[in-house]
């Protein structure tokens, strides 16, 4: 995969390498020795079958991802949702939003971030897949409270990760990913799904859907959010490895 990115190759062709090829070959090992990832060495990532350009201002899409994004597609194809809005709060790459607007083609895709330089990406990767996509600067944890529904679906993988579980994890994804997109605050590492749940409550239409990607050690508590609030149908979902990482829940359908 990286001798056919880097070098623009059929990976059956063969290459005879110039010096300055080898140059680079060097440099890019020497990178990858100080674990760097390699989609940011490469300058990219596949998803979902669509390619994406990645660097440190974004989190590198993951397969769990795929697997969320999978299942808002299935949901649509499943309850017939035409035309919906959907909103995928803290986009980064754009992965999840440029893929629901590619394979929900009729859905209208709205995307925010906190990050000028991963919107900034993110618009560069829906050019790249030829797909409309509105992105806005947008910080959920901010945000006043809004009281009409607009949304028919709503999707976040959002920072979730404790600060004291860093050392936990391996140093291509510490030393390089965006601290701000992988890491909540011990005090309350659930700030984030509380915020978006309080605002879904509000801004999602009756009957609609609120996706969320979790750790698998804070699944449960984070269903437990839903408690007493305005959500029916609430599923907790593994991924392909047994691990508890998805969560669904329905906006209660006013009468």
């Amino acid at each position: 995969m990286v001798f056919s990115d880097i070098f623009n190759l059929d990976i059956n062709s063969e290459i005879f390498l110039s010096e300055e090829n080898i140059l680079l070959l060097k440099e890019i090992t020497e990178k990858l020795l100080n674990h760097k990832p390699v989609q940011y060495v490469i300058g990219s990532s596949d998803f979902y079958g669509l390619k994406f350009d990645v660097n440190p201002s974004v989190l590198i899409p993951r397969p769990e991802t795929e697997e969320l994004v999978y299942w808002i597609v299935q949901t649509c194809r499943e309850f017939s949702i035409s035309h919906p809005d959907i909103l995928d709060i803290g986009t980064g790459s754009g992965c999840i939003a440029i893929t629901l607007k590619k394979k929900v083609r009729d859905a209208t895709v709205t995307a925010w971030d906190l990050s000028d330089s991963a919107l900034s990406t993110a618009r560069a990767n829906a050019l790249k897949n030829e797909v409309e996509v509105q992105f806005k600067m947008r910080d959920i944890l901010s945000l006043p409270p809004e009281s009409k529904e607009k949304f028919d679906i709503i999707v976040s993988n959002p920072p979730y990760i404790p600060r004291s579980e860093k050392h936990l994890m391996g140093k291509n994804v510490f030393m390089h990913e965006p601290e701000m997109a992988l890491f909540a605050d011990d005090a309350d590492p659930l700030i984030f799904y509380r915020k978006i749940i309080s605002f879904a409550t509000t801004e999602l239409k009756s009957g609609g859907y609120l996706f969320f990607e979790c750790n698998e050690y804070n699944a449960e508590a984070v269903k437990d959010l839903f408690a007493s609030l305005p959500f029916s149908e609430i599923i907790l979902q593994r991924d392909m490895s047994g691990k508890d990482r998805m969560i669904r829940a329905r906006k209660t359908t006013s009468n």
